[in-house]
């Protein structure tokens, strides 16, 4: 590796942004996803309130096929205070 790739990835700034967490179920077995896709290359949310907008958007359009939204940061942890906002907890 050279010296500037070395540097390069030091100095590099995490990307910023936030996802949204679910869980697909899948006949008796729960799957975790999240969109976007940060490893793809997907440009992430910008803000946590259009993160939540979305998950809550997506929650109403997929009702029996996915459980448990939530919002979660660039580096896969949970917002603060993601439980008390959570969407449609698992029965």
């Amino acid at each position: 590796m050279k010296m500037q790739e070395a540097l390069d990835i030091i100095n590099s700034c995490p990307p910023k942004g936030f996802m949204v967490a679910f869980e697909k179920i899948d006949g008796y077995i729960l799957r975790s996803d999240h969109f976007p896709d940060k490893h793809a290359g997907e440009s992430l949310i910008p803000t946590e309130e259009e993160a939540w907008e979305l998950a809550g958007r997506f929650a109403d359009k997929t009702k029996n096929s996915c459980v448990n939204f939530y919002v979660i940061k660039h580096d896969f942890t949970p917002v603060e205070g993601y439980k008390n906002r959570k969407i449609r907890d698992y029965p």
